[in-house]
């Protein structure tokens, strides 16, 4: 390239750093997901074992367990699904479960009145409450909120549950092992296993998210809370502990896992992660529901637990500071090749 041409030949040193930057990467995320693939096939082996003993340790002494299902909506699956999850559950001990609803004109709440109508639900045990609009936090954890405030005292544990997951017969026996036999649990949890649903970029982006967190999860000691199937004692959901999950709901919250995660490390207790993945297909049709989903996951930030006084705001916003930048990290474009001499 001659001087008169008036460009300057960049220096490849940048664009080399990056290129093995992107290597290194991909290539340890590439092995810990291996590494994750294995642990996940041997829990798949033993699950069936582990399921089958968690219920013969609880015995005919497991507590009275409520399950709170915030529904928003009916679809074809709808009426299946509570079906399966009210009369399918293999719970060893009493069980009650409560539906709640925005407004009692959600078809959701029609359905189930239609389903304890015709006998396909029980009506012993079975509840829909009306939670209202909310108002200080979003509508899913107002709606938690009313219901677990409701829940009676005879309950000892609580299983919050997302209406279209399908729980294998054992799978609540296993939660309730995992949290009672630890008194430094604060919650057992499944999780999530994000997949896309087709064959896009935009769902390959959101799956990037959890597939962090899937690498800690799939060994049992990821101590990270799921909104979809997250177990705990009524006892610490009370609004009378203090700088418990309650106060921190109530408190603009948005994010019921997040917040349960959150103080669980602030307090240096534990969240069991049992292996129990829940197949979650992600099909985004449409940038604006992508950017939707990260503005939830990271923009949303203040909607977290409060820091205290003494505690730097970056300590509280570390967790997903990390997962941000690990996710860009695994984003980032590959950088132009350097231009010929």
């Amino acid at each position: 390239q001659g001087p008169s041409s008036g460009r300057t030949m960049e220096s490849p040193s940048s664009a080399v750093y990056l290129n093995v930057a992107h290597a290194a990467a991909y290539a340890a995320f590439g092995l810990l997901w291996l590494h994750a693939a294995r642990l996940r096939r041997r829990s798949a082996r033993a699950l069936p074992a582990m399921l089958s003993d968690a219920s013969r340790a609880l015995g005919d002494s497991a507590p009275p367990l409520c399950v709170v299902l915030p529904v928003k909506g009916a679809h074809a699956q709808s009426a299946a699904n509570w079906r399966a999850q009210c009369c399918s559950h293999g719970y060893a001990g009493p069980v009650s479960f409560l539906f709640v609803v925005q407004e009692e004109e959600d078809e959701a709440y029609s359905l189930v009145k239609q389903l304890q109508a015709s006998g396909s639900l029980p009506t012993e045990n079975v509840s829909v409450l009306v939670a209202g609009l909310a108002v200080g936090t979003s509508q899913k954890l107002h709606n938690l909120i009313h219901a677990v405030e409701r829940i009676g005292e005879q309950s000892e544990l609580v299983l919050m549950l997302d209406d279209d997951m399908l729980l294998a017969p054992g799978a609540v026996n296993l939660l309730a092992h995992e949290l009672l036999s630890d008194p430094n649990a604060l919650a057992a949890s499944g999780f999530s296993c994000d997949a896309p649903g087709r064959w896009t970029v935009l769902a390959h982006a959101a799956c990037v998210y959890r597939l962090i967190l899937e690498i800690s999860v799939a060994g049992g000691e990821g101590s990270h809370a799921w909104g979809g199937c997250c177990l705990m004692r009524r006892a610490d959901l009370l609004e009378s502990v203090p700088g418990g999950v309650m106060a921190h709901w109530k408190n603009r919250g948005y994010s019921d896992d997040w917040i349960i995660t959150a103080v669980a490390r602030k307090q240096r207790r534990r969240i069991a992660n049992p292996p129990l993945l829940f197949l979650n297909l992600v099909d985004f049709r449409s940038p604006s529901q992508l950017y939707n989903f990260f503005h939830r996951q990271f923009f949303v930030l203040d909607t977290y637990p409060q820091p205290s006084p003494d505690e730097p705001r970056i300590q509280a916003h570390r967790l997903r500071l990390e997962s941000y930048a690990l996710a860009s990290l695994m984003g980032l474009p590959r950088p132009p090749s350097p231009p010929p001499p």
